[in-house]
């Protein structure tokens, strides 16, 4: 079973599943990673279209298929410090980000998905979990087809388990 280094925020909005861990690369290396489309390809699927033309577009790509495209919305951008963003596709609306930032000769990165009131975390987080892990191997050119899906869903999904509401 993986290891999960993500947790539940509470904010006034709602839940947010935030994973967070401190990788060996610079800034600019997990950067490029999440915003280029040659970074993005490694890891988790295929970004189309320019910021400057407000025409952008992903698609995750799952054992060589491609999914259905989602609309991006870039809501902050303070490269390569900074990213919020959402998309807009089939499966609703997604809020996510990422903050970097230097720890000596590491960085630290923090994703965050902001979930919708029918998100279930048990469900979302394990799959961040997954692609984190996916990046990381991707930043140190190995393969990210050695991991194994059900290591984290749903065998991480008790640890994204919302606390219940004091009575």
């Amino acid at each position: 079973m993986a290891q999960a280094y993500g947790h539940i925020e509470e904010l006034e909005s709602g839940l947010r599943v935030v994973v967070e861990r401190t990788l060996p690369y610079s800034v600019e290396e997990i950067w490029a990673a999440f915003t280029t489309p040659a970074g993005l390809k490694k890891w988790i699927g295929i970004l189309r279209g320019s910021q400057a033309s407000a025409n952008l577009s992903f698609a995750m790509v799952d054992q060589g298929k491609e999914a259905n495209p989602a609309t991006v919305n870039i809501h902050r951008c303070r490269a390569p410090y900074d990213l919020s963003l959402s998309t807009e596709s089939e499966y609703g609306n997604w809020h996510l980000g990422i903050q970097l930032s230097r720890r000596g000769e590491e960085s630290s990165l923090k994703f965050f998905h902001d979930l919708g009131a029918s998100d279930d975390p048990r469900n979302i987080g394990p799959g961040w979990e997954y692609y984190m892990e996916r990046v990381i191997l991707a930043l140190g050119n190995k393969s990210v087809d050695a991991l194994v899906w059900d290591d984290f869903y749903p065998a991480l999904a008790g640890h994204y388990t919302p606390k219940s509401p004091e009575k």
